[in-house]
């Protein structure tokens, strides 16, 4: 069986990719925040270790984009290359001088503490260290063939039915409004860092709002699956994030706007918004604080557009450990018909 975690591969394997003083070694658990890559790191050699590092350090997309880098400055096209993630807690940059000269700089987070290495290179050991780190490629890039990755074009192939294929329901009506307005356009933007923390803004109309926690819940996951019982009619959906210390609820609520009628008294159409309500929760008595946070969407579908827009960007390399919620939403969007209320907007 492959060795996936990178702390398990340093102890049993020689370094996937080694450059001199320095040793990386490259893991692709599961268990992992995605798109993190769980690495390891050592710099220098028996009891002349002073570095032993390991934790998701480098973001996939990062590490894809180092490899055919490197293979430019092993190969004397380019005489810088560097590694490393935006809110990750390793950077290294590899040199060559005018002169010809080799050496790379290393830098490291940890908790409250940074730490700068510089360490030796020799040409020798390039080709050695491409061959690794393109055969770590390969593990990379194969992970992420195992799983199904979205294809947002197929939502516009279907037509969107009208309202008025709708069948008249038999008794007579009176056009009804609620007085709350058509509901507000609606965006959610959902980061991650490498220390298993996210955030998610919510934007609806002009308000903005905001949550976020730990990875002890999957929020992105449990936005996908809300996104589904709203396309599927539920009245009310909502997850809960774990804040350390607190809780936060984040609440999807359908809301009946107006009902409009033809003149001979039968139904047009019925006209449901969603709020979205974000409250704290305390953790030790369960008490809900108000909303801190109240938005009204113009309808449940564009709430789960809205989401699936907001996990788009997580699958730019591939599957994700959200693909079957993900391939769930797709699926349900293309299938539902869009109403009236749907047509505008974001597309």
């Amino acid at each position: 069986m492959a060795l996936e975690q990178a702390l398990d591969r340093r102890r049993a394997l020689e370094a996937d990719i080694a450059l001199g003083q320095l040793e990386l070694w490259i893991g692709v658990g599961a268990n992992i925040a995605w798109p993190w890559l769980d690495v390891a790191v050592r710099i220098g050699k028996g009891w002349g270790v002073f570095v032993d590092h390991h934790a998701p350090m480098v973001q996939r997309p990062d590490f894809i984009a180092f490899v055919p880098a490197l293979r430019e400055f092993v190969e004397r096209s380019r005489d810088d290359v560097f590694l490393g993630s935006l809110g990750g807690s390793m950077r290294i940059t590899l040199r060559r001088s005018e002169s010809g000269a080799l050496y790379g700089e290393a830098w490291f987070h940890h908790g409250a503490n940074t730490q700068t290495v510089s360490f030796s290179i020799w040409e020798d050991a390039l080709h050695a260290a491409l061959r690794g780190a393109e055969a770590a490629l390969e593990r990379v890039k194969s992970g992420r063939d195992h799983g199904w990755v979205p294809a947002p074009d197929r939502l516009d192939l279907l037509p969107h039915a009208s309202a008025s294929e709708a069948p008249p329901a038999p008794q007579r009506f009176e056009a009804w409004d609620s007085g709350l307005g058509d509901g507000e356009e609606v965006n959610l933007e959902y980061v991650y860092d490498a220390y298993g923390w996210y955030g998610v803004s919510v934007r609806v109309g002009e308000k903005q709002g905001e949550f976020g926690g730990s990875s002890l819940t999957d929020a992105m996951g449990d936005l996908l699956r809300a996104a589904l019982a709203l396309l599927a009619g539920a009245p009310r959906t909502e997850l809960t994030c774990n804040a350390e210390p607190g809780l936060t609820r984040v609440e999807f609520e359908r809301q009946a706007l107006r009902t409009e009628v033809t003149e001979s008294g039968l139904p047009k159409q019925s006209r449901y918004g969603c709020w979205i309500r974000i409250r704290e929760i305390d953790d030790q008595t369960g008490a809900e604080r108000e909303a801190e946070f109240e938005g009204l969407c113009r309808s449940p579908r564009a709430v789960a557009e809205a989401i699936y827009r907001m996990a788009l960007p997580h699958f730019r390399d591939g599957a994700g450990p959200w693909s079957d919620a993900m391939a769930a939403l797709e699926g349900a969007l293309a299938t539902v018909p869009r109403k009236p209320e749907d047509q505008t907007g974001t597309p």
